[in-house]
């Protein structure tokens, strides 16, 4: 068995204090720490096995970075918006025992399952149930009060597309003025647009004049692939959620993946240093991604006054 363990030794150059896999705001998580669940994963799963012979266990200490960084967002942005774990939620998920079936072995789950499902049991239950069930809080508190105002752009080539971004970042007064002038069709490009109190309102959670580049599928605005540029105008938060929102159009189980986009202004508000060693932090996505595929994925421009 140790000759699956991979020892994560920090690198010379990225967090400053020695033995750092992360520094948040001046809160450092030790490579030690995450080399304790790597461990505890390669000790314990045997699924992880045919990562660790794949010499992809990079994939599982990435996920723990993440999902450590999340948790110290969380438990900030939680107790500053006055939300707790719901006590009859988590009687409820204890008692649906979510660790309670063995993750088969064969590699039928594919990695971006399995990875994170090695990395939740490693961690416990307690801590996958607290974290999950503030997501959810955040989630039902923010859905129906958010919305956010935005122009957004279809673009076909990926360099034009960043290119775009980085000048709408750079000089948001003239944002219409560059998506009109992009070469996209008039279909592609909607300004001036609303989200309403939806899902999308708290997706967009952002510093006014920040640009999402996101990966664009099939769809109304989609087309047949290429990029998004959506520009943030401005985002708004009601007092108490719009009549308009019908809950029943959110799957339950999706809460905790929307309640994350909430923490996204505390994570461009907070200095995230990680090491190299682990790759680097996606604030579009809220992960920690290979520093090689940063972009692959979409990603986030901000403009100059939004983050010292």
């Amino acid at each position: 068995m140790t000759a699956l363990v991979v020892t994560l030794t920090a690198c010379g150059s990225g967090p400053s204090q020695a033995n750092s896999a992360v520094i948040i705001d001046g809160h450092t998580i030790s490579v030690d720490d995450v080399q304790a669940i790597v461990d505890k994963i390669v000790k314990e799963q045997p699924a992880a096995r045919s990562l660790a012979q794949q010499h992809k266990l990079d994939l599982v200490s990435r996920e723990v970075v993440g999902q450590l960084i999340t948790h110290e967002l969380l438990t900030e942005v939680a107790r500053e918006d006055g939300v707790r774990v719901d006590q009859e939620q988590l009687k409820e998920l204890r008692d649906q025992n979510p660790f309670g079936q063995k993750i088969p072995t064969d590699g039928s789950v594919p990695a971006e399952q399995l990875v994170p499902e090695l990395v939740n049991r490693a961690r416990g239950f307690e801590a996958y149930a607290n974290d999950q069930l503030l997501l959810d809080g955040l989630a039902r508190q923010h859905l129906g009060r958010d919305s956010a105002q935005y122009n957004i752009v279809q673009i076909t080539d990926e360099a034009k597309a960043k290119d775009l971004a980085e000048q709408i970042a750079a000089k948001p007064s003239d944002a219409a003025g560059l998506m009109r002038d992009s070469g996209a069709k008039p279909e592609q490009l909607q300004l001036n647009q609303d989200t309403g109190p939806t899902g999308n309102g708290v997706f967009l959670a952002a510093p006014k004049n920040a640009v999402f580049v996101l990966p664009a599928g099939g769809g109304e605005q989609g087309g047949s692939g290429g990029f998004q540029v959506v520009h943030v105008l401005s985002t708004k938060m009601l007092s108490s959620t719009s009549p308009e929102f019908d809950a029943s159009q959110i799957d339950p189980s999706q809460l905790p993946a929307i309640g994350k986009f909430v923490l996204r202004p505390r994570a461009i508000e907070s200095e995230i240093v990680i090491s190299p060693r682990f790759g680097v932090w996606n604030d579009a996505n809220l992960n920690v991604v290979p520093k090689g595929e940063a972009e692959v994925s979409g990603y986030l421009v901000l403009p100059k006054t939004a983050k010292p």
